[in-house]
């Protein structure tokens, strides 16, 4: 199927151009490819240019890498001459592409990407059968394209962990490491190397391999955002002191997380003029928090719930609702007071935290809860606020 990273189907006629003149072709060739114009191009010499100074190359340093003059060097850029096909693959391996990359082959049409689009869809439906029909058709025809690839790998994998299929899974495994090589060609923002290592990280717990799993899962693991896959692994090693240490740090990303997530989506309900939905939302963010509280404890928690009610005050005021509005101040205030009082910005006093390292929480809310809160109502820039800052006068000097 594939040869030096050459589709065998399209690249076989791509190569066909470079090797001969279009005039000297069968007449059945040269109609194929004429037909072909207007769903291919290419850039064979531009990209060896941009190829050459990405890598830091002269175009002395390039000939002698390969072993030619500059001149054959100079006149492969101005397009006067094209490498031999064997030329073509040490370049590809001396730049870090694939060849079809090198010699900037695009389909133009939409084929690869409505194939990828048809397993997707079979895939929703769980029609895996059809779905692997599809893209083994479309491997056939698109081998070294990295959205067929990438696809047919999220289809295999799927399947191995379904219906617990070593085969499946392992055929993912061939598909990612195949991924890799084709990254240059990925276009979707979502997926990069380290997406792609992570998946294969899966892919050795899917074969019951957990540690295997999470040693691969540790060597992509920026920012801690593997955490909670390593911690769950290891627990399933039987390793559970170095889990908790993982789980814990998880724990706490994620609260921040879904603390920051909830705001989003109250505030975009809120815009939309679906004030209760908003409110459920922070209802249901201040029950978690609730839930992680030590009772007599202080945490950071309440800092995070005064942040929370005083947006509950600002949709109650904007439906209107005083009575509820007033409440969420009252709260507020009383947590920001018992917050300010005795402050704690680690993750201490959280039921379940058990950080083995001390760690730091800060948000932009304000230099104290209590100055934040009444910053957030005084000078927030919301409409129609006057009544809810007369209220907060009224709150804020009470015992």
């Amino acid at each position: 199927m594939v040869t030096g990273n050459i589709s065998c189907q399209e690249s076989f006629f791509f190569l066909f151009i470079i090797a001969c003149h279009f005039s000297s072709l069968p007449q059945s060739v040269r109609m194929y490819l004429k037909g072909r114009r207007k769903t291919m191009r290419l850039t064979l010499s531009d990209n060896i240019r941009s190829c050459r100074k990405t890598m830091g190359f002269t175009q002395e340093q390039l000939a002698e890498a390969m072993n030619v003059t500059v001149g054959a060097v100079s006149k492969w850029e101005s397009g006067s001459t094209t490498p031999e096909l064997s030329v073509l693959l040490e370049l590809a391996a001396l730049f870090e592409v694939s060849v079809d990359a090198l010699l900037g082959y695009h389909v133009l049409d939409s084929q690869s990407e409505q194939a990828v689009e048809s397993i997707r869809d079979l895939m929703q439906g769980k029609k895996y059968d059809q779905a692997v029909h599809e893209a083994k058709k479309a491997l056939l025809k698109y081998p070294n394209r990295f959205e067929v690839v990438w696809c047919a790998a999220e289809l295999y994998q799927t399947i191995g962990c379904e219906k617990r299929e070593p085969a499946a899974t392992r055929k993912a495994q061939e598909l990612l490491k195949h991924s890799l090589c084709l990254l240059d060609q990925n276009k979707d923002e979502a997926v990069d190397e380290a997406v792609v290592r992570n998946q294969l990280a899966q892919t050795w717990a899917d074969l019951g391999k957990p540690e295997r799993a999470a040693e691969e899962y540790k060597k992509y693991n920026y920012a801690g955002l593997n955490n909670s896959s390593i911690g769950f692994l290891l627990t399933l090693c039987g390793r559970y002191e170095e889990a908790g240490t993982y789980l814990s740090s998880a724990a706490v990303n994620h609260l921040s997380g879904l603390i920051r997530v909830v705001i989003g989506m109250a505030e975009c309900a809120a815009h939309e003029g679906n004030l209760s939905q908003a409110q459920e939302l922070l209802s249901w963010m201040c029950s978690i928090l609730s839930g992680l509280r030590i009772p007599g404890k202080v945490s950071y928690l309440d800092r995070a719930e005064v942040i929370l009610l005083s947006r509950q005050a600002r949709y109650s005021n904007a439906a209107g609702d005083m009575a509820a509005a007033e409440g969420y101040l009252r709260r507020a205030a009383g947590l920001a007071r018992r917050f300010d009082a005795s402050p704690e910005y680690g993750m201490e006093n959280i039921r379940f935290c058990h950080t083995a390292k001390p760690v730091l929480v800060y948000d932009s809310f304000g230099r104290t809860a209590f100055q934040g809160l009444e910053d957030s109502l005084l000078h927030g820039g919301e409409p129609d606020s006057s009544s809810l800052q007369e209220l907060w006068r009224k709150i804020k000097d009470e015992p």
